[in-house]
């Protein structure tokens, strides 16, 4: 018999025993939406994540910077691993050459000292940084103050103070939990906030040991997104960095580059030997690779470990719950496959038959599950659910991607193991002798 005719067959069997079939239905739909959810959740967690790496902290894609600046010693002596402005012109060239593929370069000046409202002075690190550039790198994050306005908005003479540093300086305002958005980005509008002092006084040590200091505006307050960092962080323009330290030296280019991260690794690559030609030291680094994607990296490490034993269970549970229900609806038609062989049916053709029932209904159960799992994506999605986690000091939206290998791969675990269920209590019924399975109840 080809298989044709079987297929029609064994389509019409899924349909006449649908009361069979419904316990491996709904145990191959709550599989399917149990995978398709859990690993839409890592995938759009480890993305999110990606993203707040890439723009809300404006590291781009790619970090270029003097060779061992962040090496031990590099943190311990930063000043001495500055971009003098021969380098900081051979980037800048580089960077015209290869335009078309770079889509924002900022300047980055990195500064430490004390900063005081006319108490007590307090421990900060700045990014002295280019605004505008800076605005078009964070993308959904343009708008990065918690109060007041964002730096390509004040006058030049301002900075931007961490909301947890703010409170220790005097100065106060909403909540952050207040004016997130659902995707995790602030409500472009400008927020009231209170400062003992409308100007803050910071003070750092310059390029030549000299002590120097800098009165500026705060224009507002922003999350630095970690508890510690927001605690410590001040974000100014880069010409005030340099005043401040006395140089026109920057500490690192973050440059955004086109396409994916493969393009980022051979655009690094192509500057680090044409730095080399140069003969200077200079080095370009993807931001994954660099100290400032480590505890990215250790995050995305834990949670692979997580995915691992998470996913091993759950397809274990949906793998036996599919195997156990097909095992059963195939026992209970014992009878009927002793009917199929008495009419002429040879074994390989009950065996072919029930393993076409078992793929036929796996895939229909698949395209139900893939509806139920699109529906459950979108309710979670529009729910506007967050969750705080680990040391983020703002909330992290709950949402949930659509994998299109997910999607796949869900689909063509389930089919096999439907198949695979199927398979072998037909073969084992379909070698009994045609009385005994006859008589089976």
């Amino acid at each position: 018999m080809k298989s044709q005719p079987l297929l029609r067959i064994a389509w019409r069997n899924v349909r006449k025993n649908w009361r069979h079939s419904l316990g491996s239905l709904l145990s191959i739909v709550v599989g399917y939406v149990a995978i398709v959810l859990f690993q839409g959740y890592l995938g759009d967690l480890e993305n999110i994540q990606a993203l707040w790496n890439e723009q809300r902290a404006m590291l781009g894609s790619v970090l270029v910077e003097k060779r061992g600046a962040s090496s031990s010693e590099g943190r311990q002596d930063p000043m001495s691993f500055l971009l003098a402005p021969r380098e900081q012109s051979f980037v800048e060239d580089f960077l015209r050459r290869h335009a078309s593929e770079v889509k924002v370069r900022m300047r980055i000046l990195q500064v430490a000292g004390l900063a005081s409202a006319g108490r007590s002075g307090v421990m900060f690190v700045a990014w002295g940084h280019d605004v505008e550039e800076g605005a078009r790198l964070r993308g959904p994050w343009t708008w990065n103050a918690v109060a007041g306005r964002p730096l390509q908005l004040a006058p030049p003479n301002s900075v931007l103070l961490g909301g947890r540093l703010g409170r220790l300086l005097d100065c106060q305002g909403p909540p952050v939990t207040a004016v997130v958005r659902p995707d995790g980005g602030f409500v472009a509008e400008e927020r009231p906030f209170n400062c003992r002092q409308p100007q803050v006084q910071l003070a750092a040590t310059t390029r030549t040991g000299q002590m120097n200091a800098v009165d500026p505006a705060v224009a507002g307050l922003f999350d630095a997104g970690l508890g510690e960092l927001d605690s410590r962080f001040v974000l100014m323009p880069i010409a005030l960095a340099q005043q401040l330290l006395d140089t026109d030296y920057i500490s690192f280019y973050s440059v955004a580059v086109a396409g994916s991260t493969e393009d980022a690794g051979r655009f690094s690559g192509e500057l680090n030997a044409a730095a080399r030609q140069a003969g200077l030291d200079i080095t370009a680094t993807p931001w994954r690779q660099h100290m400032y994607g480590e505890l990215y990296r250790r995050g995305m490490a834990v949670l692979g470990t997580y995915r691992v034993l998470v996913i091993l269970v759950v397809v274990t549970i949906a793998g036996m719950s599919v195997f156990t229900s097909m095992l059963k609806a195939v026992n209970e038609r014992v009878r009927e496959i002793g009917a199929l062989r008495s009419m002429g049916f040879r074994r390989r053709q009950v065996v072919r038959l029930f393993t076409l029932e078992g793929a036929l209904l796996s895939a229909v159960s698949s395209l139900a599950g893939l509806g139920v799992g699109v529906l459950c994506v979108q309710a979670i999605n529009r729910a506007g659910l967050t969750y705080n986690a680990g040391l983020a000091s703002q909330p992290i939206p709950l949402t949930i991607g659509l994998l299109p290998s997910t999607l796949a791969g869900a689909m063509f675990f389930l089919s096999a193991v439907g198949v695979v269920a199927a398979f072998f209590p037909a073969r084992r019924a379909a070698r009994l002798p045609i009385a005994d399975a006859l008589r089976q109840v």
